[in-house]
């Protein structure tokens, strides 16, 4: 029984963070989603959606720590620098898993909090691993800071139909330019 609760939570949670997504597409800002009208795109009732949350805040919220809580745990596999790739990797296929969803909350003007939230969680866990791995180089800061801005946004660009690259190709390219700049032995 417990199960089947889990199940139909989790589907109506996905529901209403789908129909949000929908919604803050179409009105390119959080501020103009009523409870009524995510309530009606998700096919659910006004008192359902106040059983799973108490406002559209919380629903955008669960989104990004959905997200965040995916790079958080894919951030404690990280045992040694020659995992990044598996990091890296963890945040596409999440991100491919939901592309639609993901595509539509960033063709809205919602997502600069988010986008700040990846930006720091990447740029947070590429420095543990640097420096857990003596790998000191003048302007450090400086290049991580650089590299994630740059990896942001263009996932941002991506889900904005900005850049003509598939994730895979960005996060081969990424792969790349971390061996460049971080652990190419010169």
């Amino acid at each position: 029984m417990k199960k089947f609760k889990y199940s139909s939570k989790k589907r109506t949670h996905e529901k209403i963070k789908a129909a949000f997504a929908e919604l803050l597409a179409e009105k390119k800002a959080l501020n103009r989603i009523t409870v009524a009208d995510l309530a009606a795109r998700a096919e659910v009732t006004r008192g359902t959606f106040y059983a799973h949350y108490d406002n559209i805040f919380e629903v955008a919220e669960e989104l990004e720590n959905d997200f965040i809580s995916i790079l958080d745990s894919s951030a404690e596999k990280i045992t040694s620098v020659e995992d990044y790739p598996i990091y890296l990797h963890q945040i596409f296929e999440f991100l491919a898993e939901h592309e639609e969803l993901y595509r539509q909350l960033f063709l809205s003007d919602a997502p600069m909090v988010f986008i700040a939230h990846l930006n720091h969680q990447i740029e947070k866990t590429i420095k543990e691993i640097l420096r857990e791995h003596s790998i000191n180089k003048p302007m450090l800061d400086l290049d991580i800071a650089f590299f994630t801005d740059g990896a942001t946004y263009m996932i941002l660009k991506y889900f904005r139909n900005e850049i003509s690259l598939s994730l895979d190709e960005i996060e081969q390219y990424l792969k790349q330019r971390i061996e460049e700049m971080f652990l190419a032995t010169k």
